[in-house]
């Protein structure tokens, strides 16, 4: 259902995902949509579905560590960070690779 605060982007991709809610790429787009507009709390759980449905989709564990640092939930972000970094390297994906460890490195000295 269309959230009031919704924009046309957002909105497509939350019909995309009731209208087929296995589509990964569906709930990552959604996901994504909202990052953009810094609604971390809104992309998380987008985010944390996407991966639930593929989880290789390393972008969406990236995803849902990045959001997890923007709510100053390092703790968490950290596992997620992980996870991407050991899928970008079995992938072969040196870019997500980088910021795996570039964020892994700010979560540490956020815990330190």
């Amino acid at each position: 259902m269309t959230q009031p605060h919704d924009d046309v982007r957002t909105a497509r991709f939350r019909a995309m995902t009731e209208d087929d809610p296995e589509n990964e790429l569906a709930w990552f787009s959604l996901g994504q949509a909202l990052f953009d507009v810094g609604r971390f709390t809104d992309a998380l759980p987008a985010f944390s579905q996407a991966a639930r449905l593929q989880d290789d989709l390393m972008m969406a564990h990236l995803r849902q560590a990045q959001c997890l640092c923007e709510l100053g939930r390092h703790a968490e972000a950290k596992a997620f960070a992980l996870k991407t970094r050991a899928l970008a390297i079995a992938q072969n994906h040196e870019g997500p690779r980088e910021d795996a460890d570039e964020l892994l490195e700010e979560i540490e000295d956020a815990l330190d």
